[in-house]
């Protein structure tokens, strides 16, 4: 199967004996591989008919496991003896599998949809009480409340326009049988705390696998571990948790987990990132968990170690400019690397987004575009295609969502945003439309060239080149996280979009920026100090590319 060869710490966390284990694996370390391995150790315990269970974050992250998975066990018997779901597509299952139970109505019951919310809020009035009136519901719901006990729960919050807002949606969606995203986890917890349902899953499942365990609800967890009972292993990094604002609870989860499988197996050795990036990349590390530093593991195979830069430049135009002509350096040099410029927030990127928008000689990918997805691209084009040439774009969005499963809820949502952007078209027909796509090869998520993207939506992925821009107070941290928790978990943002990085590494800040009544001194981050780069001139970076044999960037 796998070429791969497990290193001794990989080896002792993926045949560990302890049935109820927690890996601690930060980027780069092999997490994925080593859960491959796990599931296969595994399986040597199973009873007869029982599967294993792999439960992931994310829609990619459930990909990259299967894709794992079929190179260590091969296709068939991965497909035999492994259930890979991520956490909304699990719950869905368990909901429309039994949702009868707890007297939902089957029959007429609407699954969720990316907008389902806000065109709720918008509908019942909307203004400026949303933002708060989602998060009561959204707070409310991560408990296993029956929908009379949401009803009630939202009459518990202060009187004002949040709280009529929140009950008034609430009663729509009620009266509509309709389901948001929080009711899909609320009910399938209801469900497996059933103590019928939660046995019929913890008798076919024999071992569960979490992936990204720090991104976890306690909701979440709990659906976990209700089904299965008997092995259960955890894998992630509790400096990686930047989900907070979406109800994660890493301290938590982590405390619960420690509780149910005792102290980690951690794993220290790097297989992504370059001895230099490593430098960077621990000197955040460091602050936020002392003895937390990554080693490389093959520090011979990158050419000068790598490459490492602070680059402080006088405003975003200056900025935009030497990131073009750096970008375009390296893959001059190197044409098959990719390259990722990621932002915390979009809005800090839009000076770079234009300078690199009507480049021809590399390809460009904006990530917060949901229709720039290869793999929904591909699906799209392939539906269209057999569809009458007439066919408008809303035919086109009901055949696609058809084609795909129902409880396959993040592949459904990144299908809606889809077609939210293509109706803003001037197209007329569903292929008039599709045209203006950019194609992109569905097997091959990061190819070649700048991907544009932030934070949130580079985890989990790796580029050959990353650079971090805008490490600026106000954007890095942001202005509303510059205090306790809150900028904790900024830190971990950042540590999050410096490790994405393999040959090279960058950080920029500018003098600087532009604001409401004109230009102003931007002050430099407050983290901009300890982060340990080797060079401070883009001088040096294009001699340190010059240096590299043509083809070695990556």
């Amino acid at each position: 199967m796998t070429g791969f060869t497990l290193s001794r710490e990989q080896l002792d966390a993926a045949t560990s004996d302890d049935d109820h284990l927690l890996i601690v694996a930060p980027p780069g370390c092999g997490k994925t591989e080593v859960l491959a391995h796990r599931a296969a150790h595994q399986i040597n315990s199973l009873e007869k008919n029982q599967r294993v269970l792999a439960l992931t974050f994310t829609k990619r992250a459930r990909s990259n496991l299967e894709e794992r998975l079929r190179s260590v066990l091969g296709h068939a018997r991965t497909q035999r003896q492994i259930v890979v779901r991520n956490l909304h597509g699990f719950a869905t299952q368990v909901v429309l599998a039994h949702g009868g139970t707890i007297g939902l109505d089957m029959e007429s019951l609407e699954l969720p949809k990316t907008s389902t919310v806000r065109k709720a809020m918008e509908a019942a009035g909307g203004g400026s009480a949303m933002y708060d009136a989602e998060r009561i519901l959204s707070e409310i719901k991560r408990n296993p409340l029956s929908d009379a006990e949401v009803l009630t729960a939202v009459q518990q919050y202060r009187p004002g326009p949040e709280r009529e807002l929140a009950d008034k949606v609430e009663r729509a969606r009620q009266e509509a049988n309709q389901l948001h995203y929080d009711d899909v986890l609320r009910h399938a917890q209801r469900l497996l705390r059933v103590p019928a349902v939660a046995r019929l899953y913890q008798t076919h499942f024999g071992a569960v696998l979490v992936d990204e365990f720090q991104d976890l609800s306690m909701q979440q967890l709990d659906l976990a571990l209700l089904s299965c009972t008997s092995r259960r292993t955890f894998a992630g990094d509790p400096l990686q948790g930047i989900y907070s604002w979406a109800g994660a609870a890493p301290a938590e989860v982590e405390a619960a987990i420690r509780k149910a499988c005792g102290q980690p197996i951690r794993l220290h050795e790097s297989y992504r990132s370059s001895p230099k990036v490593l430098e960077a990349v621990n000197s955040v590390s460091e602050l936020v968990d002392p003895g937390s530093s990554l080693t490389s593991a093959q520090p011979e195979q990158w050419p000068s170690r790598g490459c490492t830069a602070a680059l402080v430049l006088q405003n975003r135009a200056s900025e935009a400019k030497l990131l073009t002509r750096l970008v375009g350096a390296i893959l001059n040099r190197s044409p098959e690397a990719s390259v990722g410029i990621i932002t915390r927030a979009a809005w800090r990127r839009e000076a770079i987004d234009k300078a690199l928008a009507g480049e021809t000689s590399f390809s460009v990918r904006r990530w917060d575009l949901a229709i720039d997805d290869p793999g929904i691209v591909a699906l799209i084009q392939s539906t269209v295609a057999t569809l009458p040439p007439g066919a408008s774009i809303a035919d086109a969005r009901v055949a696609v969502l058809d084609a795909v499963d129902a409880a396959d809820i993040d592949a459904r949502e990144l299908i809606d945003d889809a077609f939210n952007t293509l109706e803003q078209s001037d197209a007329t027909t569903a292929r008039e439309a599709v045209r203006s796509i950019r194609v992109s090869d569905p097997k091959q998520t990061i190819g070649p060239g700048v991907h544009l993207l932030n934070a949130h939506t580079g985890k989990g992925q790796q580029f050959d080149w990353v650079f971090v821009v805008g490490l600026e107070e106000g954007h890095l941290p942001g202005k509303r996280n510059s205090q306790g928790a809150a900028l904790t978990e900024e830190q971990r943002v950042l540590l999050v979009m410096l490790s994405r990085a393999r040959h090279g590494l960058l950080v920029t800040r500018v003098k600087m920026a532009d604001g409401m009544y004109g230009p102003y001194q931007a002050k430099p981050s407050r983290w901009w100090p300890g982060i340990h780069a080797e060079f401070s001139s883009p001088e040096e970076v294009e001699a340190h590319l010059e240096t590299c044999a043509t083809g070695a960037l990556v």
